[in-house]
């Protein structure tokens, strides 16, 4: 039987350690918002005027539908973001609101500078490569499916 390598060594558990380590940056200021991480990534995902259908807006921001669901009915009742006509009237369409769009902005900077002190911290092409490598991963192994 081949030796498993070492916990602290296993992809998984490094992925999910950085995982963490990187939302932790963020976690602060998204909650002081009102807000929980999955629903900064939808805001996120909308901001400048983008409308995405429901099924790429899941994919975009890595969460199941039946949870996208909830998030977009939170969201929509605090008015930040709202439903528009599809072109197919089985897809749900959603977009910021102006209140949306004002919510980006200013937690938008708040995040960017804290990409800036990870960025200062590992580097920027560091940061950059790492991006670049963990994209390429995922492709690799979507393929493999």
């Amino acid at each position: 039987m081949a030796e498993a390598p070492r916990y602290d060594d296993s992809l998984t558990i490094a992925l999910l350690r950085a995982r963490e380590a990187v939302t932790a940056q963020f976690r602060d200021h998204v909650g002081a918002a009102g807000l929980t991480l999955p629903q900064w990534r939808v805001i996120r995902a909308l901001a400048g005027g983008k409308a995405l259908d429901t099924t790429t807006l899941a994919r975009r921001c890595v969460i199941l539908a039946p949870s996208l669901s909830r998030i977009i009915k939170t969201l929509s009742e605090r008015g930040l973001v709202e439903q528009v006509p599809a072109k197919d009237r089985r897809q749900r369409v959603i977009r910021l609101t102006m209140d949306g769009e004002v919510m980006f902005s200013q937690m938008w900077n708040v995040s960017k500078t804290r990409y800036a002190a990870i960025e200062t911290a590992f580097g920027h092409e560091e940061v950059h490569d790492l991006v670049k490598t963990l994209n390429r991963l995922r492709e690799v192994l979507e393929k493999q499916d």
